[in-house]
């Protein structure tokens, strides 16, 4: 059955906020998101429908519908368009999200499983795009964030490392300086993250302490520092 939304749900994503509000290493402000010029540019459809979708994050259940809805009709009229697709599994988590505080029992597997599998078949048809394969990432961070790691598979910290690390190849060492605040801060903090639950300790500190030398004097830094102290204890 088709999970609905209704106006009184408005209530509900606030109760959900503050876990969804999770789902980035940190939460950016607008200049956070200012690369040099010419270094590295998102796709502007992702960056169009990631301020619609992620306003549920702020409990706007109406933007995020009407979203979801656009995605949902341009994937039925092609089932191959990557971009439509990655965000259809993006949707498809954050729907499984919110229903969990409508039901906190209820068990996600098929509904996290689903969303994965779009989230491959989009990945599948751009492969080599990194703003398809990063949106991936961003989404099983999600997943990550809102069920415990006994309530997901491992492969889901697998490829989430992956995707950052093959992220961070093809930025390279010289350009990752140059891209937004966000950008090396998400892709280090969510591949640090990704060696934690996948309990490489060393690696996970190794990329915590990168995030530090990259964003210096940075939220990100500060999660970064956080994380470093949990580690040592």
């Amino acid at each position: 059955m088709r999970l609905s939304f209704i106006s009184g749900a408005i209530g509900l994503a606030l109760v959900a906020l503050p876990v969804l509000a999770s789902a980035q290493f940190v939460y950016p402000k607008p200049e956070e998101n200012q690369p040099q010029p010419g270094v590295y540019t998102e796709d502007p459809f992702i960056v169009k429908y990631r301020q619609k979708f992620f306003s549920v994050f702020r409990g706007d259940l109406k933007t995020f519908n009407a979203a979801y809805a656009e995605i949902e009709t341009m994937v039925k009229k092609d089932p191959k368009d990557a971009r439509a697709l990655v965000w259809l599994g993006n949707g498809q988590t954050v729907r499984a999200a919110t229903a969990k505080f409508l039901n906190p029992k209820a068990d996600p597997t098929k509904a996290l499983e689903e969303s994965r599998r779009t989230l491959d078949r989009a990945v599948a048809l751009r492969p080599d795009d990194p703003n398809i394969y990063m949106m991936r990432a961003a989404t099983l961070y999600i997943q990550g964030q809102v069920w415990s790691t006994d309530q997901l598979p491992k492969v889901v910290w697998e490829t989430l490392r992956d995707d950052c690390n093959r992220f961070i190849k093809f930025i390279g060492p010289k350009r990752m300086p140059l891209v937004s605040i966000h950008v090396r801060g998400e892709a280090y903090g969510e591949l640090g993250i990704a060696y934690l639950r996948l309990g490489d300790k060393p690696r996970a500190r190794e990329t915590f302490q990168t995030l530090i030398e990259l964003n210096p004097n940075t939220r990100y830094a500060e999660r970064a520092k956080k994380e470093l102290a949990a580690l040592a204890n």
